[in-house]
């Protein structure tokens, strides 16, 4: 609906931030029935956290822990695992180095052309972003597809005589993306961001409660 500008994020201010930008927006706030925010103790506090504050003013807003955020955290929790960490960390590289020149743009777009097909094609490596896990689902499912481009892309790199720095990068990322352990972490992590992909989708859509 908009962005507004905060001086200071104590949950007393940021309520009065928030009940006075939805009054001035035309809501009436007495229809208010719910509010959701993350789990920082200045939004969900039980005594001095913004929901507690509207709460006082609209005892029908019943506040709820961002579900989606929810599961952001329970995810990020298990892919703590050094397994999934470093597979996880291989992929962003990998994301990272192949986009860094045209050189390389060229390469890994011709290994496309010729090793995948259908829909896949078409797509394009995404990085991996700390936080976003809705994109981060998008780029190891991406990734899994494309790796046998990546692959042959990483293979002719690596034999590049006038760039030691690319050969000897390609040739780590090379490395590790044919390892046993990342073939069956991204194998599991393409089947789970499979699923969880269209969920984190799901819980952020405006009527999403409604499709329960």
């Amino acid at each position: 609906m908009c962005f507004v500008p905060v001086y200071s994020t104590t949950g007393k201010d940021l309520a009065s931030t928030i009940l006075t930008q939805l009054s001035q927006l035309g809501l009436n706030l007495e229809h208010m029935c719910g509010q959701a925010y993350d789990g920082a103790s200045n939004m969900s506090g039980k005594y001095r956290g913004v929901q507690a504050r509207v709460k006082e003013l609209y005892p029908l807003a019943m506040y709820t822990h961002c579900c989606n955020h929810v599961l952001n955290l329970v995810i990020s929790t298990s892919s703590q695992l050094p397994v999934i960490r470093n597979a996880m960390a291989t992929v962003s590289d990998i994301c990272i180095f192949l986009p860094r020149s045209a050189q390389c743009i060229s390469i890994f777009q011709d290994n496309v052309e010729r090793e995948v097909s259908g829909s896949a094609s078409r797509q394009k490596l995404k990085p991996i972003y700390a936080t976003h896990w809705v994109e981060r689902h998008d780029s190891i499912i991406i990734f899994v597809k494309l790796r046998p481009a990546v692959v042959s892309t990483l293979e002719e790199l690596q034999q590049e005589n006038k760039q030691v720095e690319v050969a000897s990068k390609a040739a780590t990322l090379l490395n590790s993306v044919q390892k046993c352990t990342f073939l069956i972490v991204a194998s599991v992590m393409q089947h789970t961001s499979g699923i969880m992909l269209p969920v984190s989708k799901l819980l952020q859509r405006k009527n999403w409660i409604y499709l329960q």
